[in-house]
C-alpha cells in the first residue's frame, strides 16, 4: 500500500509540475531563511558557553551615583578583585583584564625590523587560564602570566611573527620600549567568546597594577565563585560592604558605589552596563530575528495550504473513486499527508543546499563567522527531521483533512464545488501572507529612515574628512613640529591631540563647584584635548573663549592638583548647575582633582550613541593623549594620505601609519541597527516574493476555474480591461485588508523599537502609503499576468475548456 501511495504521489506531483515547483521553491526559500537565522541565533546564544566553569564566573559591574545621577560601567579599579576575594569566602578566584582598545589605543609590537599595530591586546592576571577555558597549546597555564613582561600569543600571531620557529622564549618589543618574553601559545579565541584577543600580557607588567585603588576604573574584573555559591546572595552583601569602605571611596551621604555581578553567559546579550572588551549583542534583536524567521515560515506553509486546497476540485474525482473502491477516510488522509511530506522533504533538501551556498553571503551580512557545524551534530540532524515533520503536518494537515472528507456521490456526479468555508480559508491565508509582508516592509522603511536620520543629523561637530591616528608619549613630544609640517599641506585644515575620539567619549569623572555656599557635585563626561580641538571638530562656542596655547603652557611642570586649569563646559552641564552661559564664565570648578575657571561654553554635541541623551561634558587642556585627529579638506585624498604617511614615518618611525575615519567609527556604533536594516530589507523582500508566489499560483488556478465564464463574457462584448479588472478585484481587496491590519501592528512594534533612541524619527503617514502601494502594485502585477492571459484567450477555446 505504501508503495502504491508513493507512486500516486509522485505521479500527481509530476503531472502538476508548475504547482509542485511553486510549493517546493516557496517552502525551500522559507526553510533556508529559517536555517540561516537559526544558525545566527544559535551562535549568539552560545557566547561563552564553552567555558567549563561558566556557571561560576561573573563579571563585575560598578554601580555608582553622584548627586542622584546613577551609572553602570564594567570598568573597575585595581582593588576590586583582590579586596573582594580577601573579604568574601564565596569567591574562589579573580582575574583583572585590561584592554587598551577601550581608550582607542593600539599596541605597537616589533620583532626585528617588522612592526605592527595590534588592537586585540589584553593584559590579564596570572589566573586567566584558571578562570577561563581558553586552551594553552604551549607553555604552563599556571605560570605563563606570572610576574612581569610576559606574553602569551595565539596560534595566528605565532605564525605571523615567528613562522615555523618555536615562539616560546622569543622576544617581542612593545612600544619600542619594553621587551616581553613569549611564555605560551594559546588557541585562537572562538568567535563566540566575549573576550577576543591575539595577545595576553601579564597584568603585573602595568604600572597601575602595583597600586590597589577603588577608582582609576580602567579594568574589567571577573570572579570565579565557589561551587553552589549564589551570585545574587553575594551581590546583596556588597552595598553594606562598600559603605564600610567610604573613607577610601569618598562616597558618602546620598552618593554611593557598589558592585553588581553579571553571569558570564549573560554578558553578551543581556548586559546593561557601558564599556566592555568587545561590542555586545542585544537579546531584543534575537527576538526580532526569531519573529522574522517564524513569519517567513508561516508565509511559506500557508502558500502550500492555499494552493493545495485550491486544487481540491481537481482531486475530488480521485477521492470519490478511491472511496467507492473501499478506501476509508484515514487512508486518504495519510495519502495526502504523504504528498505533503514528500514535497517538504524535497524542499528541505533543497534548502540545505541553498544554506550552504548562501552562508558566506549571510556571514558578511551579519558580520559573524557562522558554520554548518550545528546542522551536522546529532541535535542539528534531529532538529531538521523535526522541522520536516512539523512543517509537513502544519502545511499538509488541513488539505489532507479537507480532501479526505469529500462525499463520493457528489464528486462523481460533478456536483462538488469549492465550499464557502474553503474559499474563506484561502482568502484568510492570502490576507495573512500579505499582512506579514506589509508589516516587514513598514519595518524596513522605519529602520532605514532612523539610520538615515542618525547618519545625517547634525551632531554638533564635523566628522567629515577627519582621520584618527593612534599616538603615544614619544610621538607627542614631537607634536608641535609634526603639526607644523602637516600644516604645510593645503589639504590639511587642522590637527588636534585628544585622549579619545569624540564619537564615543568614555572618560567619566566628577565635577564640584568651588567658592559657592553649598558645593554642587555632578557626574560628568570629560574630554581631555589640546587647544586645537574646537577648530578641528568645528565646535561652536556659545559664550566665552576657546582654549589657547597659553592654557597649556600654564600647566607645564606642575602637578594636576596644583595647576590652574581652564575648562569648557557644554550647555547641558551649565543647565544642570543652574547657570546662564554668560554668568558661567569665570566661575571656579574642580574636575577630578583639577581646579580652575570656566573659560567658555560650547554648544551641545553628540559624544555618545543617539540612544543616549546628551549629558554634561567638560573639556580641559592636556599635552598628552592617545589619538591625533587630522582634519582634511577632502581634496586629493589619496595624495594627502600619502603625504601624511611620509611625515608620520619621519616623526613617528616607531609606529605604523594606520588610521580610521571618524565617519567609520561613528557608523560602527550602530552595527546592530545596520544589521537589522539589512536583515529587514532582504527578508521582507523574500516575504513579498513568497506571498506573490502563492498569489500567482492561486490566481492561475482561479482563472482556470473561470475559463468558461471568461469566454461567455467575451462573446457578450466584455473588453480585456474589464475582464482583467474583474479577476483582479477580489485579490486586491484581500491585499487592502492585509494593509489595514498590518499598519497599526507595525506602527506599535516600530514605535517600541524607536523608543530605544533618545533622538529618533516620528513614523510618518507616507511610510504606510509606500508600503501599501508596494504591496498593491506587486499584487496587481502578479494577478494581472494571469488575468490578461485568460482575457486574451480565444473565446471558442474558452467555451470548450470544460
Amino acid at each position: 500500500m505504501f508503495q502504491n501511495y508513493l507512486k500516486t504521489t509522485l505521479r500527481n506531483l509530476w503531472k502538476h509540475k508548475s504547482f509542485t515547483l511553486i510549493n517546493v521553491f516557496g517552502l525551500a526559500a522559507g526553510l533556508t531563511a529559517c536555517m540561516l537565522i537559526v544558525l545566527y541565533i544559535q551562535h549568539e546564544l552560545s557566547f561563552d558557553q564553552f567555558h567549563q566553569k561558566k556557571q561560576q564566573i561573573v563579571r563585575t559591574v560598578m554601580h555608582y551615583s553622584i548627586e542622584g545621577t546613577a551609572n553602570k560601567t564594567v570598568m573597575t579599579g585595581t582593588k576590586v578583585g583582590p579586596a573582594l576575594k580577601r573579604d568574601f569566602a564565596e569567591i574562589e578566584q579573580f582575574v583583572r583584564v585590561a584592554d587598551p582598545a577601550f581608550s582607542q589605543q593600539k599596541v605597537v609590537i616589533k620583532k626585528g625590523e617588522q612592526q605592527f599595530n595590534e588592537s586585540r591586546f589584553l593584559w590579564a592576571d596570572s589566573t586567566f587560564f584558571e578562570v577561563f577555558s581558553f586552551s594553552l597549546l604551549k607553555g604552563d597555564a599556571a605560570t605563563a602570566l606570572n610576574g612581569t613582561n610576559k606574553v602569551v600569543v595565539t596560534e595566528a600571531m605565532a605564525r605571523k611573527y615567528f613562522g615555523n620557529e618555536n615562539p616560546i622564549g622569543q622576544i617581542l618589543r612593545l612600544e619600542d620600549r619594553v621587551d616581553y618574553t613569549v611564555t605560551g601559545v594559546a588557541a585562537n579565541a572562538p568567535s563566540n567568546s566575549q573576550l577576543q584577543f591575539d595577545f595576553i600580557a601579564s597584568f603585573m607588567s602595568l604600572s597601575a597594577a602595583k597600586t590597589e585603588t577603588w577608582w582609576n576604573a580602567n579594568y574589567v574584573t571577573y570572579f570565579l565563585l565557589k561551587p553552589a555559591t549564589s551570585a545574587a546572595q553575594l551581590q546583596a552583601k556588597l552595598p553594606v560592604y562598600m559603605r564600610k569602605q567610604s573613607a577610601e571611596t569618598e562616597m558618602t551621604g546620598k552618593n554611593f558605589v557598589t558592585y553588581l555581578l553579571e553571569p558570564l553567559t549573560d554578558v553578551h546579550l543581556r548586559s546593561e552596563a557601558e564599556g566592555g572588551i568587545i561590542a555586545s549583542g542585544d537579546i531584543r534583536y534575537i527576538y526580532i530575528f526569531s519573529a522574522i524567521a517564524l513569519l517567513i515560515l508561516i508565509i511559506a506553509t500557508t502558500n502550500y495550504m492555499n494552493l493545495t486546497t485550491a486544487r481540491a476540485t481537481e482531486r475530488a474525482k480521485e477521492v470519490g473513486v478511491r472511496k467507492v473502491m473501499g478506501a476509508v477516510r484515514g487512508q486518504l488522509f495519510w495519502q495526502f499527508l504523504g504528498e505533503s511530506m514528500v514535497v517538504t522533504l524535497v524542499a528541505l533538501l533543497l534548502s540545505i543546499v541553498l544554506t550552504v551556498v548562501l552562508l558566506p553571503v549571510f556571514n558578511t551580512l551579519s558580520e559573524r563567522e557562522l558554520t554548518l557545524q550545528l546542522l551536522l551534530q546529532p541535535a542539528g540532524i534531529g532538529a531538521l527531521v523535526g522541522a520536516w515533520l512539523v512543517v509537513s503536518c502544519i502545511a499538509g494537515s488541513y488539505p489532507s483533512v479537507a480532501l479526505s472528507y469529500f462525499q463520493p456521490i457528489k464528486v462523481l456526479k460533478g456536483a462538488f464545488k469549492n465550499t464557502a468555508s474553503g474559499l474563506a480559508l484561502r482568502k484568510s491565508l492570502i490576507v495573512l501572507q500579505f499582512m506579514i509582508s506589509v508589516f516587514l516592509v513598514i519595518g524596513t522603511l522605519v529602520v532605514k529612515n532612523q539610520l538615515h536620520f542618525i547618519q545625517n543629523t547634525k551632531l554638533g561637530y564635523d566628522k567629515q574628512h577627519v582621520i584618527a591616528l593612534t599616538t603615544d608619549e614619544r610621538t607627542n613630544k614631537n607634536l608641535p613640529a609634526l603639526k607644523n609640517e602637516l600644516r604645510q599641506n593645503p589639504n590639511v585644515k587642522s590637527i588636534s591631540l585628544a585622549y579619545e575620539t569624540p564619537t564615543f567619549i568614555k572618560w567619566g569623572d566628577g565635577l564640584e563647584t568651588v567658592g559657592t555656599a553649598t558645593p554642587v557635585q555632578k557626574m560628568i563626561t570629560a574630554f581631555p584635548c589640546d587647544e586645537d580641538m574646537a577648530e578641528t571638530l568645528n565646535l561652536e562656542l556659545v559664550a566665552g573663549n576657546d582654549l589657547s596655547s597659553e592654557d597649556l603652557e600654564r600647566l607645564k611642570g606642575k602637578d594636576e592638583s596644583q595647576a590652574d586649569y581652564r575648562f569648557l563646559l557644554n550647555e547641558t552641564m551649565i543647565k544642570q548647575l543652574g547657570w546662564k552661559p554668560a554668568e558661567a564664565i569665570g566661575k571656579k570648578v574642580r574636575v577630578g582633582g583639577r581646579t580652575g575657571e570656566v573659560k567658555g561654553i560650547v554648544r551641545d554635541f553628540h559624544f555618545a550613541s543617539m540612544k543616549q541623551p546628551i549629558g554634561p561634558l567638560v573639556i580641559f587642556p592636556v599635552t598628552w593623549g592617545n589619538v591625533l585627529l587630522v582634519k582634511l579638506t577632502g581634496n586629493n585624498l589619496p595624495q594627502t594620505l600619502t603625504f601624511l604617511e611620509n611625515k608620520w614615518k619621519t616623526f613617528a618611525p616607531h609606529r605604523p601609519f594606520t588610521y580610521t575615519f571618524l565617519n567609520d567609527e561613528y557608523n560602527q556604533m550602530y552595527a546592530n541597527e545596520n544589521r537589522i536594516n539589512q536583515v529587514f530589507t532582504y527578508f521582507s523582500a523574500l516575504a513579498v516574493l513568497l506571498a506573490c508566489l502563492g498569489l500567482l499560483g492561486l490566481s492561475a488556478y482561479v482563472t482556470a476555474q473561470r475559463t468558461k465564464e471568461i469566454g461567455i463574457r467575451k462573446v457578450l462584448g466584455a473588453s480585456t480591461v474589464s475582464i482583467t479588472t474583474l479577476l483582479s478585484a477580489d485579490f486586491l481587496k484581500l491585499v487592502l485588508v492585509a494593509i489595514l491590519i498590518a499598519s497599526p501592528l507595525a506602527w506599535y512594534a516600530m514605535t517600541y523599537w524607536l523608543n530605544d533612541f533618545a533622538y529618533r524619527i516620528e513614523i510618518e503617514w507616507w511610510v504606510f502609503v509606500v508600503a501599501g502601494l508596494t504591496a498593491v502594485g506587486i499584487a496587481l502585477v502578479t494577478v494581472s499576468t494571469q488575468s490578461i492571459k485568460a482575457a486574451l484567450m480565444n473565446p471558442v477555446k474558452s467555451l470548450k475548456s470544460e
